[in-house]
């Protein structure tokens, strides 16, 4: 989907009210298919100097699997944003999105917000004890590190232990 921003070319540094709505399609993330909502965006968009900027906020629901019991876990993503198209701009490298003629692509910019902003995992619920094989081994291994085995090595205890020597010098 396109926004067409052709009255801010007209009108230099005006800001200019918009509303957008898209469909993103299924993301594989890490082998797990995540589906959304609708997506909702409302702000404002301007152009000065061949640059568009819009401000605003991005509204979606994203569905994926519960990462304790595997149900259906869905989480509201919501984000504010503030970003900016340029005509030579080179997406890989530049802190700007790409576009051409008047209109500027949604498409590209919505998926990187909505993605930046996933939850790291999907709960069903808040505290989600898992499922049934789940707390079986729970039950069995009650401690991921029993407290007969050797503490976990610390690369930098060292140097805690050198800089609590020079502070016990001074």
């Amino acid at each position: 989907m396109e926004l067409d921003v052709s009255k801010a070319f007209v009108s230099p540094a005006t800001t200019f009210p918009f509303e957008a709505k898209l469909e993103l399609p299924p993301q594989d993330v890490s082998g797990e298919t995540i589906t959304f909502d609708e997506v909702a965006l409302k702000g404002k968009y301007s152009v000065y100097d061949d640059v568009v900027t819009l401000e605003g906020t991005l509204e979606t629901v994203a569905h994926g699997a519960c990462c304790m019991c595997m149900e259906p876990a869905v989480e509201p993503v919501s984000v504010a944003f503030a970003e900016r198209f340029r005509k030579d701009a080179n997406e890989e490298e530049d802190e700007f999105f790409r576009y051409e003629g008047k209109a500027v692509p949604l498409d590209h910019m919505t998926l990187t917000l909505v993605m930046l902003n996933l939850p790291m995992r999907f709960e069903c619920t808040e505290g989600c004890e898992g499922s049934a094989e789940l707390k079986a081994w729970k039950n069995d291994n009650p401690t991921s590190s029993p407290e007969d085995e050797a503490h976990t090595q610390r690369p930098f205890a060292a140097l805690q232990s050198l800089l609590e020597e020079q502070g016990s010098e001074s």
